[in-house]
C-alpha cells in the first residue's frame, strides 16, 4: 500500500495571469491568479493542490540522494561513502571566518558565526565537487573519445537541486556531483546524455537515436535514475 504524507501547503495572491503551484522548502505554495471569485479562487486551490500532492508524493518515494543531512542536522564528523568506495571524512568546526582546510582523510571546515544551513550545504557539495573535479572530467572525455568524438570546451562538476546535468551550446558539460553517489552504470548514462546533445540540442527522436547508439541499454539505465531525486539547498 502506497504511503501518504502530510504535506503543508499555504495560498499566496498574485498579480499573474494564471494560478500555479510549486514545492518550496517542504511547503506547496499555491499562486493565485489575479481577479478571481470567491468560488474560482476555491477550484483553483483544490485542483493544484491535489494535482501537487500527487507530484510531491511520487517523488517521495523515490532514492533521495542527500549525504550530508546527518552535518546539517547537527552531527559535526560525517564521512561519506562514494560508489566507487571511496571515502571522504567532513569535519565541522566554529570559527571567526569559514574555511576548508584539508587533512589524510578529508576536510576540517571552519564556520562562521553568521553562515547558516543552505549556505553549509553548498559549501560541503562545493568541497566535494573540487576534490573529484580531475576524476570526473577525465571519464567524461574518456567516454567522448569512446563515443562521439565531440569538440567540448570544459566540463564542470558541481551540485544542482533540479538536473542531473546539462550542455551549453559552447560544449560546456555540468555532471551533477550528486551522481559520485549512484552506480557507475548511473553516470555513464548522464554522459552519454550530455554529449548526445553536442550532435542533436533537442530531444527528438534522432537525438535518442544517437543516446542508444552509444548506450543500447540506456532506457533501462534512464528508468534507474528517474527512482533517484535530489536534495533542495
Amino acid at each position: 500500500m502506497k504511503q501518504k504524507y502530510s504535506i503543508r501547503h499555504r495560498v499566496e495572491r498574485t498579480k499573474n495571469k494564471h494560478s500555479r503551484a510549486v514545492y518550496r522548502d517542504g511547503t506547496i505554495v499555491i499562486r493565485l491568479a489575479n481577479g478571481l471569485s470567491k468560488n474560482e479562487e476555491k477550484e483553483h486551490i483544490h485542483d493544484l493542490l491535489e494535482r501537487m500532492k500527487e507530484q510531491v508524493e511520487e517523488e517521495q518515494e523515490k532514492i533521495l540522494i542527500d549525504p550530508f543531512k546527518k552535518m546539517l542536522d547537527g552531527t559535526e564528523t560525517l564521512t561519506v561513502n562514494l560508489a566507487t568506495g571511496k571515502r571522504y571524512q567532513f569535519i565541522l568546526k566554529p570559527g571567526k571566518r569559514t574555511r576548508v582546510v584539508r587533512t589524510l582523510r578529508g576536510w576540517k571546515i571552519y564556520i562562521a558565526p553568521a553562515v547558516r544551513r543552505k549556505a553549509l550545504h553548498r559549501l560541503l557539495w562545493k568541497t566535494l565537487s573540487q576534490a573529484e573535479h580531475k576524476r570526473i572530467a577525465e571519464l567524461v572525455h574518456s567516454v567522448n573519445a569512446d563515443t562521439y568524438g565531440v569538440a567540448l570546451s570544459q566540463v564542470k562538476l558541481q551540485f544542482a537541486s533540479t538536473q542531473w546535468g546539462s550542455c551549453s551550446p559552447r560544449g560546456v558539460i555540468m555532471i551533477n556531483t550528486a551522481l559520485l553517489f549512484v552506480q557507475p552504470s548511473i553516470l555513464k548514462y548522464v554522459i552519454i546524455h550530455e554529449l548526445a546533445h553536442r550532435k542533436r540540442a533537442d530531444h527528438s527522436p534522432q537525438y535518442w537515436e544517437w543516446v542508444e547508439w552509444a548506450l543500447p541499454s540506456y532506457k533501462r539505465t534512464r528508468a534507474e535514475l528517474q527512482e533517484c531525486r535530489l536534495p533542495t539547498l
